[in-house]
């Protein structure tokens, strides 16, 4: 019938009075035409739109873009009936009703952190593990299967307009969203934040509570030791200084003093806390800065003298270095002494095959070789064997960093003056 019509059009057009290359603009044309009306006959409508909206649109069909599938935010609601943003998926990476691409983005007091999340190499049976990136860092969580949850939520059966989302409170999907970020970020408290999105609180120690640690401390170095480590004294001493200058009558200025002291710092002699670039912009460079933010600072480098004092009772031993170079051998009468720790033979530099336990803080974001030692020293949570570090080729390199780290940490001296014939009291691992 169409082709009839399509004839008949032709037929009653007076062709005969045109010229030849008036009748080959108008065929062509037509045929543009044709072809045109039988794309749109034939085009199937999109979700969410009727057959008869879609005849209706007429050309406009043509510049339709509803086949291009925008991410889909997911908000996760709270027993009271508030919404948290938690994460955005590609429904066009949907294997078995499981979108295998996410990305997920929450605020502390350190400001926004963003995770993309790949669940490729489970849903294709490569490994049991989903691999998370944050910036530089790359993480792989150990899971047991496919989250069944997220899988049967019928997020790939949403409408292809659809923009947002919201999982039930309590449901199966979003405890295993949730579980996920927990496993990469044990010391997080997620929850709900003004402006419905999620937020990451860390947990700190207040003002009294650091300052009895710090002075017990002060105690037993001073009381139970024979020979204080100069890098821990000189830790402590900054850390006290920070925690009073948090407490001055003028914050800003004793800051500054303070900020002022660690520039002027060699690295060795910081905690990890105070290097972490992120803790430095945010207190040194700030007019204001947040006082979460520092008492997370000062309850992190207490947590790392605690740590390092108990490995030097535990683990280091007091001796006498003596030097004896013969004396029609020795054209000098003293020497400077410089003590590097010895290679642990384990480490190779070439094997990263080895899962090693890895987590994420915002203290230490984008510092993976802090947060490696941060952990050795217990000063943040492990996950429970389920969170590592994804294969680098640096990884052996930051693992031997962080031992030199420790072991330099709670040697007495590593550098120093004697005279040939004398011996000096040292307290080394």
């Amino acid at each position: 019938v169409l082709m009839n019509q399509w004839t008949w059009l032709f037929k009653k057009f007076p062709f005969s009075n045109l010229t030849i290359k008036s009748r080959a603009v108008i065929g062509s044309s037509l045929g543009v035409l044709v072809i045109l009306g039988c794309q749109n006959l034939m085009r199937p409508a999109s979700s969410g739109t009727s057959a008869k909206d879609a005849s209706n649109m007429g050309a406009a069909v043509i510049e339709d873009k509803s086949h291009i599938v925008a991410s889909i935010k997911v908000f996760v609601a709270d027993a009271e009936g508030k919404e948290a943003y938690i994460a955005d998926f590609d429904r066009t990476t949907c294997v078995d009703g499981l979108p295998t691409l996410w990305s997920t983005a929450f605020s502390s007091v350190f400001g926004e952190h963003r995770f993309d999340i790949d669940y490729t190499n489970l849903v294709d049976k490569r490994a049991s593990v989903v691999n998370v990136k944050s910036g530089k860092e790359r993480f792989q969580i150990a899971v047991d299967g496919i989250p069944q949850g997220l899988s049967k939520a019928g997020l790939c059966d949403l409408p292809f307009r659809t923009e947002k989302t919201t999982l039930p409170v309590g449901s199966e999907s979003s405890k295993e969203l949730t579980a996920l970020l927990q496993s990469v970020a044990p010391d997080c408290s997620f929850g709900a934040a003004e402006g419905g999105k999620l937020s990451c609180t860390i947990a700190h120690g207040g003002e009294g509570d650091v300052r009895a640690r710090l002075d017990l401390l002060t105690k037993n170095m001073s009381t139970k030791w024979n020979h204080q480590p100069y890098l821990l004294i000189r830790r402590l001493t900054l850390t006290k200084q920070l925690l009073d200058a948090s407490q001055s009558a003028d914050v800003a200025k004793g800051l500054h003093k303070f900020c002022r002291v660690i520039e002027f710092s060699l690295p060795h002699e910081l905690p990890l806390a105070f290097r972490s670039l992120s803790w430095q912009s945010k207190v040194c460079r700030d007019k204001s800065p947040n006082k979460d933010l520092i008492m997370i600072g000062l309850d992190q480098a207490t947590r790392e003298i605690e740590s390092l004092a108990h490995r030097i009772e535990d683990t280091s031993l007091v001796g006498t270095f003596t030097l004896a170079v013969p004396h029609d051998k020795s054209p000098v009468k003293e020497y400077w002494i410089s003590l590097q720790p010895m290679d642990l033979p384990v480490l190779d530099k070439n094997d990263t095959s080895a899962q090693n336990p890895c987590v994420w803080h915002p203290i230490f974001a984008e510092q993976m070789d802090k947060a490696l030692i941060a952990m050795d020293l217990g000063q943040i949570k492990s996950a429970s064997g389920k969170s590592f570090c994804a294969p680098i080729p640096d990884l052996a390199k930051a693992m031997k960093d962080s031992d030199h780290y420790i072991r330099a940490s709670i040697a007495s001296e590593m550098e120093f003056p004697i005279v040939n014939g004398q011996s000096k009291l040292l307290r080394l691992p």
